[in-house]
């Protein structure tokens, strides 16, 4: 008999000790909890150190508007070539053109370096710069004028659009296309040069 209720005591945990089980697993599991969250903060961390800014970068590429009849229309296309996989990894190796968080415009110009006084940017009265590249052909705004004076102009400063162009960037390949309403006829050939700045930031 007395085995017997020796077998039993010792099978059967008493309250004290069921509670303090409950205490141990609760605490090793919050020790666990904080674990991950330290590890899973310290990997954000890494990620965060290795984050780059590339210099702002500048596009200079020359174009021809040729006659154009009164209405809206593309006026000029122009190509131009980055190899921004290699401006990234001189920042930082380990990184390269698939690792591309943020792409964006910064200022957009064109200087006619040939016009007349009745064909300059005066003869049109709005004007939509639209940025495509082999990444992704299809043309987004980055930047547009509705209002341009009426007036012999050669320089006309074009605000951009705020837009993110990450997708665009991932190419090595951009074409951008100028796009207008012209006010009134022109019976010449100008010729120009745009200049267009962006920043890119890479990271993991």
């Amino acid at each position: 008999m007395y085995t017997k209720k020796l077998y039993l005591r010792v099978l059967t945990p008493n309250l004290t000790q069921i509670s303090i089980m409950k205490i141990m697993y609760r605490s090793l599991g919050l020790v666990a909890v904080l674990a991950l969250s330290t590890l899973l903060h310290s990997c954000d961390k890494v990620k965060d150190a290795i984050s780059i800014n590339i210099p702002t970068q500048t596009v200079n590429a020359e174009f021809t508007i040729q006659p154009q009849a009164n209405g809206t229309q593309s006026v000029t296309t122009f190509q131009y070539g980055v190899n921004l996989d290699s401006l990234i990894k001189i920042q930082n190796t380990s990184l390269g053109i698939g690792n591309i968080k943020s792409a964006k415009i910064k200022s957009v110009t064109l200087t006619l370096t040939s016009s007349t006084a009745s064909d300059n940017l005066g003869a049109f009265s709005a004007a939509e710069v639209g940025l495509s590249s082999s990444a992704k052909p299809d043309f987004t705004a980055i930047a547009g004028l509705t209002s341009i004076p009426d007036a012999n102009q050669t320089t006309l400063e074009i605000p951009v659009n705020s837009v993110e162009l990450k997708d665009y960037f991932s190419s090595t390949s951009f074409t951008y296309k100028l796009t207008a309403t012209t006010r009134r006829a022109t019976s010449t050939t100008m010729t120009g040069k745009a200049t267009i700045k962006f920043d890119v930031t890479a990271g993991l």
